[in-house]
Order: C-alpha cells, then sequence, then structure tokens
C-alpha cells in the first residue's frame, strides 16, 4: 500500500512539468515588435522540441561589450530542411556577421525566437520558420527555404522534407553560398 501511495505520488509530482514542458511563443515572445539582431553564430544546440543558437551581438555604444543572445528556433528536422544545419557550422568556422530576423522575449532577457538568418553577403536567406509568433510559429517555409536574390535555390525545400543535406546536431557541415561584405553594427530594432 505504501508503495502504490508512493508511486501514484511520484507520478503526481512529475505531471506539472510535462504539461508545462512545451510553451506559448505568443506568451513568451512578443510577435509586434520584429527586430534584427546583427552579430556573429556562436553555438547551435539543436534539441527536440526546438532548439537555440547562441549569437553575440556588439554594443550599440563604442567600447561597450558585446552581449550573447539566445535565438529559439524549431526542431532540429526542420532546421535540415530549411538549410539551416548545412550552413551554420560555416558560418561559426568563419566567424560570418549575420542578420537574424526574430521577435524578441516578453520578459526583457537576451532571448528571441529567430524568424531567418541573412548571411553576410546580405544575398542568402535562411527562412527557419514562417508565421511569426502569434500565428502558427515554428511552421516551414512552404517553399524557398534558402533564396540568394529573391530566388529559391534547388534542394531547400522545406514544405517536401527535402533539402539541407546534413543532419541534425553537431554534425550538419556543408556549403553554403559565396561569402560578401559584413553588415555593420549591433541590436537595431
Amino acid at each position: 500500500m505504501n508503495r502504490t501511495l508512493i508511486a501514484v505520488a511520484a507520478t503526481l509530482a512529475l505531471v506539472p512539468v510535462a504539461v508545462f514542458a512545451h510553451h506559448s511563443f505568443a506568451a513568451e515572445y512578443d510577435g509586434a515588435k520584429p527586430m534584427n539582431l546583427v552579430g556573429i553564430i556562436s553555438k547551435v544546440d539543436q534539441q527536440n522540441p526546438h532548439g537555440f543558437f547562441y549569437m553575440s551581438v556588439p554594443s550599440a555604444t563604442p567600447g561597450g561589450r558585446a552581449v550573447t543572445w539566445a535565438l529559439e528556433t524549431p526542431g532540429p528536422n526542420q532546421l535540415v530542411r530549411t538549410g539551416f544545419t548545412q550552413m551554420y557550422k560555416e558560418m561559426i568556422d568563419n566567424k560570418e556577421q549575420v542578420t537574424v530576423k526574430g521577435y524578441p522575449a516578453r520578459d526583457g532577457s537576451k532571448r528571441a525566437f529567430a524568424e531567418s538568418v541573412t548571411r553576410a553577403d546580405k544575398k542568402t536567406v535562411i527562412n527557419i520558420s514562417v508565421g511569426g509568433v502569434d500565428g502558427n510559429v515554428g511552421r516551414a517555409p512552404n517553399a524557398g527555404a534558402v533564396t540568394v536574390d529573391g530566388v529559391a535555390q534547388p534542394g531547400f525545400d522545406a514544405a517536401a522534407g527535402r533539402g539541407g543535406g546534413g543532419r541534425g546536431g553537431a554534425g550538419g557541415g556543408g556549403a553554403g553560398a559565396p561569402q560578401g561584405g559584413a553588415p555593420q553594427g549591433g541590436a537595431r530594432q
């Protein structure tokens, strides 16, 4: 009897953790305040149901310290389909300065939900998610997950489940688009 009571109590104690493990994006991020962050991706942590990549954003004031932002993404399978996993290793290795469109955390922390990444050439855009945070967040683009000068690149059709060519996790490497000049500035809103 005691063992049964202990087992039931332990199970009930874990239920709130499971219920709150997945969160409301509209409650956590502000869809009315899209922002652009310019910086260098330093780390990618792909996990289910959502991953993060970390980006060092230079201070907008001279002599100020860079700030690390945590940018939430959909899970690793969608990142593979959108081409992000194929290109992020190259971006990190080259310390490439990128621009991320995202939605800031409502609590003011240095967190945001990432929607797209524009590479240093200012022509290559990786659309990680469409729909913002108020709509169907984390929805894969219907087509054209990776574009160069607005033209969809073959092999990156997120809706069909193709593209990316890599695996989720730390191993996704590959060739990206040609590199160009780096954008200037820090966080912009």
